[in-house]
């Protein structure tokens, strides 16, 4: 696990960089013609509102954080009635892996390669994987821990991915409004702590509504009443991990967060 005294976002970035050189992110094989379905057409979809369960076995502050295995996460998200996946990649520190990946691509949902996304050859492990969309972290390129933001997002649209461009401030969503970025996210967690950060949720869903692209609020959802707050504030969707991971059925336990639209 990082230690306390860390700039967390700070040393997975780096973690991710000595990742790529190593290779990790070239072991991943096509995963053939398949189309990919849409994480933001699935995050307009009218029918209930979504939910982007995600698959997450461990974390860099709590360790291990589930008793089941990926497949079983994926299967339980599938059968909960899931809008998306989304699938931890980082090895080291979230315990996550590109077969998890490709394992939930086959549910036909659409999914979302979630890491810490600095270079053109983690864009073409998820494209290669035959995932919906790859995520990008603002703080990471604002705060000069990486570069080339506008690049990844161009490549990744190059290779038929959709962008999803997290925010953990409302300095970082000024800049992110800026890009070709297909999704706009914030996260209540503070990424140099992964604590949580001052109670904006209201603040930055409603300039993200105003932006119009879909949304997605991310962390600390851990009731149907969290859902329902960030739906009434105007969020298209939510991301769900810990909640879901940590659950004895993860299946039930999405079912008691889906609310309606």
């Amino acid at each position: 696990m990082l230690s306390g005294a860390e700039d967390r976002l700070a040393s997975l970035v780096a973690n991710a960089m000595e990742l790529v050189e190593c290779g990790y992110y070239s072991d991943t094989r096509a995963s053939g013609k398949r189309e990919r379905p849409s994480m933001a057409a699935a995050l307009r979809d009218p029918s209930d509102y979504p939910i982007v369960a995600e698959v997450k076995l461990a974390s860099p502050t709590g360790g291990r954080l589930s008793a089941h295995l990926a497949e079983e996460l994926i299967e339980d998200f599938r059968l909960g009635g899931a809008a998306a996946l989304s699938v931890l990649t980082e090895p080291r520190y979230f315990r996550g892996s590109l077969r998890y990946l490709e394992m939930a691509v086959r549910t036909g949902l659409p999914v979302l390669m979630k890491d810490f996304v600095v270079d053109d050859r983690q864009v073409e492990a998820a494209a290669r994987a035959g995932a919906s969309a790859v995520l990008l972290i603002e703080g990471a390129f604002d705060r000069g821990m990486a570069s080339g933001r506008d690049g990844l997002i161009s490549h990744a649209h190059g290779l038929g991915l959709e962008v999803v461009l997290e925010t953990s401030d409302l300095q970082e969503f000024e800049a992110a409004r800026a890009s070709e970025a297909d999704i706009l996210a914030y996260n209540r967690r503070d990424l140099r702590t992964f604590r949580p950060g001052p109670d904006l949720l209201e603040e930055a869903l409603g300039a993200l509504r105003a932006d119009g692209r879909p949304s997605l609020a991310m962390s600390l959802m851990a009731s149907a009443e969290d859902v329902r707050r960030a739906r009434d504030l105007g969020a298209s969707g939510v991301l769900v991990g810990s909640a879901l991971s940590t659950a004895p059925c993860p299946r039930d336990r999405l079912r008691a967060l889906r609310v309606g639209r």
